[in-house]
């Protein structure tokens, strides 16, 4: 039916987030639309005031789209914050192994017996550690703020969004922090490094920085978009 395609089509655009989702939503649409329309067909109405009936019944399209975009927020959240729960410890191993492998794993541990470790060596690590932390924290608020501990949260739409860009600028921020120890010791031991345990946890981090940066920024778009 064309006039509800085209009403479709319209709701369609006026949506944000993944293609995925926008389209998951039409078609959800789509299938009340047309059970609407085939109900008032069976009251008598031609197909054409049917269609034009059931989307009366449906609303402004800028409304409907509207009344989605707190699901979609959060349909995206969650699927943030999963993803960069899953990934966090595999790349936290990597970059664990890979010291351990260089000898700085002992060496850096606070009580380690080589006080001699460069300062700034030291610091980035416990500064890593910390970002680590607050997206962890981050990325469980926002699996919590989506899944069933939600009913029991105050309803604030924009917690959920907030939490899953926390979450990926801080694991892009852990990436980039341990990335650039990893240049500063390259350029004055290069020798003392692990080769393959270190190219995998550098490949890790390379591979997950663009991505959590995209999806945070994702998220804080979401965010913007509720009211």
């Amino acid at each position: 039916m064309t006039t509800i395609e085209a009403y479709l089509a319209e709701v369609g655009a006026r949506l944000p987030g993944p293609v995925r989702v926008r389209a998951g939503i039409v078609a959800e649409l789509r299938s009340g639309l047309l059970d609407a329309t085939d109900a008032y067909c069976c009251a008598g109405l031609p197909d054409e005031q049917a269609a034009l009936a059931a989307i009366g019944e449906f609303g402004d399209p800028g409304l409907v789209a509207d009344g989605f975009r707190t699901e979609i927020a959060a349909r995206q959240a969650r699927r943030v914050t999963v993803s960069l729960a899953a990934a966090g410890p595999l790349v936290g191993l990597l970059w664990i192994a890979a010291a351990f492998a260089s000898h700085l794993g002992i060496a850096l541990a606070p009580h380690g017996p080589s006080p001699d470790v460069s300062p700034v060596l030291r610091t980035g690590c416990y500064l890593a550690a910390v970002i680590i932390a607050a997206e962890a924290w981050a990325a469980l608020l926002g699996i919590a703020a989506t899944g069933r501990l939600s009913r029991w949260l105050p309803i604030r739409p924009r917690r959920a969004p907030t939490a899953a860009a926390v979450a990926g600028f801080g694991a892009a921020g852990a990436d980039i922090v341990m990335l650039s120890l990893l240049a500063a010791v390259l350029a004055v031991a290069p020798g003392q490094l692990a080769a393959v345990p270190i190219a995998l946890a550098a490949a890790a981090s390379c591979a997950r920085l663009p991505l959590a940066t995209r999806a945070a920024r994702r998220c804080l778009a979401s965010r913007a978009a509720l009211t």
